[in-house]
């Protein structure tokens, strides 16, 4: 897969992550909160401005791809790694509180992310 191709669907992910954020938080996060039951409206309003975090970054990395400006892609990318990057801090200063069996792979998502926008800030999808 090309940089272009590999942007596009890192942005695309996270503007797809961050729209179902807003719009279902307890069906998307209930299973951290231990259930939809227990997602109270504090959690989904931290879920719901997650989500527009993502939304955002993930609109603004596409435009920036189909602009083809590799300065604001770059600029962009950075801005996603650095988030995924603290979103895998947050996990791992969290790690032993959340349930067994998704803490590593909310760890492996953050890190992934972080690992995948650092790529992509170094070989910018914006060039054809």
């Amino acid at each position: 897969m090309d940089p272009r191709d590999l942007g596009r669907a890192y942005a695309g992910g996270r503007l797809a992550i961050g729209v179902l954020l807003v719009l279902f938080p307890r069906l998307v996060m209930g299973g951290l909160a231990g259930g939809r039951a227990q997602m109270t409206p504090a959690l989904v309003l931290v879920t719901r401005l997650l989500g527009v975090r993502d939304a955002i970054l993930g609109a603004g990395t596409l435009a920036a791809i189909e602009d083809g400006d590799a300065s604001a892609v770059r600029t962009w990318m950075t801005y996603g790694a650095v988030a995924d990057g603290g979103d895998a801090l947050a996990t791992l200063l969290g790690y032993r509180h959340l349930p067994r069996l998704k803490r590593f792979g909310l760890l492996a998502m953050a890190a992934g992310g972080a690992a995948t926008g650092g790529y992509l800030r170094t070989a910018p999808p914006a060039a054809t």
